[in-house]
């Protein structure tokens, strides 16, 4: 299902910011500078900002909760889009449907669906992401993952706006066919009716397990490697004597290895020399090669996979 809804508009952006610092908008707190910031509140925003975007040749990267995000020490050589307002908005509609704004917060739409009796997203309160991002890279926990239960994405990018059915993002394990500058800014979610007690039972054990196995109150990301298949990355952190280990201001987690904090005046260099000693760790100790699941804002590149060596 792909529906074209609407063409690019050629005007200039409302809320356009130059050299504003990235660090404040990651959970991390680490990174420099974008060349530009907009903040957009509607889906038409998002396309005014990435015709401008490429009117002048500029490369776009979004950046939602950044709790998945890396930003370089160098910042970003582009315009990096920060989604607010409308598009962080969340409603109940018919059918056991749950729409939300792609800046939406995950976690506040599971509380929302619960409060309605609905279930099949609550997994997603272990996610600390906006629903944009987690579609973007088809996020999961506790064994099951956003395409389970995606309706339909409204997708915007430069020559307007469509919507598409989870068969057209292509999901895979932590992957979506989304392309660079694309820009996911509303969802809906197909749920059932639930029983109240049972939902929030189920709520009360995944934020019980996080509590219990991740680490709380430090400045941190998500996962830093996925899981490879028929084991954990966190395991096999954990046994090549990760935990704890540090570069600079960055270490692995005492709590969980598969997590990295981040101390006080951390670089991203810092974060990425920890990752590829933790990777080559792993491997040395006979392991696979661990591939990141946080990601990478290179200043020339956008958003890519941490440029990690092996």
């Amino acid at each position: 299902m792909t529906t074209a809804i609407m063409a690019a508009p050629a005007t200039h952006p409302a809320d356009l910011a130059e050299g504003a610092s990235l660090a404040p908008l990651t959970s991390i707190r680490v990174g420099g500078p974008a060349d530009w910031l907009c903040s957009v509140r509607s889906s038409r925003a998002v396309v005014v900002a990435l015709c401008w975007a490429r009117e002048r040749g500029l490369r776009v990267a979004v950046v939602g909760r950044g709790s998945n995000l890396l930003v370089a020490d160098a910042g970003f050589r582009g315009m990096v889009l920060r989604l607010t307002g409308g598009l962080a908005a969340i409603s109940v509609r018919g059918g056991g449907r749950l729409w939300c704004g792609g800046a939406a917060s995950l976690p506040r739409a599971v509380q929302r669906a619960a409060a309605h009796g609905l279930t099949g997203l609550e997994f997603g309160a272990s996610i600390p992401g906006t629903a944009g991002g987690a579609v973007a890279m088809n996020a999961g926990a506790h064994h099951a993952e956003l395409s389970e239960v995606l309706d339909w994405a409204v997708v915007c990018g430069a020559e307007g706006r469509r919507r598409v059915g989870p068969q057209d993002l292509e999901l895979g394990y932590r992957r979506s066919s989304l392309a660079p500058g694309e820009v996911v800014t509303a969802v809906s979610f197909a749920l059932r009716a639930g029983e109240p007690d049972a939902i929030a039972a189920r709520l009360a054990a995944f934020r019980a397990h996080r509590r219990a196995t991740q680490p709380q109150g430090v400045r941190t990301f998500g996962s830093v490697f996925t899981n490879p298949p028929d084991d954990s990355a966190g395991r096999l952190l954990e046994a090549a004597g990760c935990k704890d280990l540090r570069v600079g201001e960055a270490r692995f987690s005492p709590v969980h290895a598969n997590f990295i904090e981040a101390g006080p005046g951390c670089r991203a260099r810092d974060v990425l020399e920890l990752m590829a000693e933790g990777r080559r760790r792993v491997a040395a100790a006979g392991g696979p090669t661990l591939e990141p699941e946080v990601r990478y804002l290179d200043p020339e590149h956008g958003i890519v996979r941490p440029p990690l060596p092996g």
